[in-house]
């Protein structure tokens, strides 16, 4: 008698089981359905710490909350066990965070957008009350009305081969503060380095480094300042040094091998001008005209119309502060060597200095860039 109520309070709670699995099933199904083609906009305000985050299921605010420690695969979990059978869309802000976010939206089959800061339209409120809550609102509000446009994020592979030449851009940066801090230090103390015919040397020459050595300070310690500043200087020439052959070796890939032939061909442009436009650009054919590459790279001017008045000021402040620098500083051997280029600029100094010309030079020669990278052949200098 006892065995058989066993059997029975065993088969009992199977079926309660069994009931409650398919009750769970069943929610799951309610659930999806209840989501199912609807939009999930998701705003993120990213900061080291923390991510504030706004979610809106259409047009209806659903939640906004903080995030800490932030992490990207968390939250995407939390949406999809929450909204399943939504289709997301994720926009964040552009900045030191990367594009890891982006990688793991995508991966995981969601939209996703990264804003620049500078594109994204705030209220008046939106400034004078600036919150994380305010700004990650804003994001998904703005984005759900069709308002924003995301930047081109480039490849994973891309991004590490931008990062090894953006690092020589750096070390240059420290390196040309470290020799204005040491010019300094001389001018502070009295310091000068002659020629033996007492001329002043200004130029970082092998001499000019031994010269240093040689200053005669009242104490050891002032002694010891010059030479930590030589020694840091020159610890700066040998990483630019190792890390142009890097960038050296990094032209011979197959992925850039041929653009870097094609770009080399350009007066002005050397291997390593050629590997900064690469890596900057990407790829040439996502700008539909010139004026979208001009734009990109900041060689259009400020524009500010209201009715009939249109005034144009200097050169947009916007743009890729690597490619522009190149690019001018192309252009200035380019009129050296391209007799229209040359013609262009000498015209347009009649009107203007010499310092605006070159940016009307730069325009066309990034036009021109543009051309033989889409048709693949080597640039003809005019003669």
């Amino acid at each position: 008698m006892e065995q058989v109520r066993k059997k029975a309070d065993i088969k009992k709670v199977k079926n309660q089981t069994r009931e409650k699995d398919n009750q769970r099933e069943k929610n799951k199904r309610q659930s999806k359905e209840e989501f199912a083609g609807l939009y999930i906009f998701v705003g993120i305000d990213v900061h080291k710490k923390s991510w504030h985050v706004t979610i809106y299921v259409e047009d209806v605010l659903y939640k906004s909350y903080s995030m800490s420690p932030p992490s990207s695969k968390q939250l995407i979990s939390y949406l999809k066990d929450n909204f399943p059978g939504g289709e997301f869309y994720l926009v964040y802000e552009a900045g030191f965070s990367g594009y890891g976010l982006y990688d793991d939206a995508k991966e995981a089959g969601m939209e996703c957008i990264v804003v620049s800061p500078a594109d994204v339209p705030m209220s008046n409120k939106n400034k004078k009350f600036k919150t994380d809550s305010h700004d990650s609102k804003n994001l998904a509000k703005q984005y759900k009305s069709g308002l924003l446009e995301g930047i081109y994020v480039p490849d994973a592979e891309l991004r590490e081969y931008r990062a090894l030449v953006r690092l020589r851009n750096k070390l240059v940066k420290d390196r040309t503060r470290i020799k204005n801090y040491t010019k300094s230090n001389l001018m502070f103390f009295g310091k000068e380095i002659l020629e033996e015919d007492g001329d002043n040397i200004t130029s970082w020459s092998r001499k000019y480094f031994h010269l240093l050595s040689e200053l005669q300070y009242r104490t050891d310690t002032g002694s010891k300042v010059i030479e930590r500043l030589k020694d840091t200087t020159q610890y700066y020439n040998e990483q630019i040094i190792r890390v142009d052959k890097e960038i050296l070796e990094l032209s011979k890939h197959p992925r850039f091998a041929e653009d870097v032939k094609i770009l080399r061909s350009v007066p002005g442009i050397s291997t390593l001008t050629a590997m900064v436009i690469l890596v900057e650009i990407g790829d040439f054919s996502r700008f539909e005209d010139t004026h979208k590459l001009k734009s990109y790279v900041g060689l259009i001017p400020e524009e500010h119309s209201s009715g009939e008045t249109e005034i144009k000021s200097g050169i947009t402040k916007r743009g890729n502060k690597f490619l522009k620098r190149v690019i001018i500083e192309a252009s200035w051997v380019a009129i050296r060597k391209d007799k229209t280029l040359l013609k262009k600029y000498t015209k347009a100094t009649k009107r203007m200095r010499g310092s605006k010309a070159i940016i009307l030079v730069a325009g066309s020669l990034l036009s021109r860039i543009r051309s033989i990278m889409r048709q693949r052949v080597l640039y003809r200098v005019a003669v």
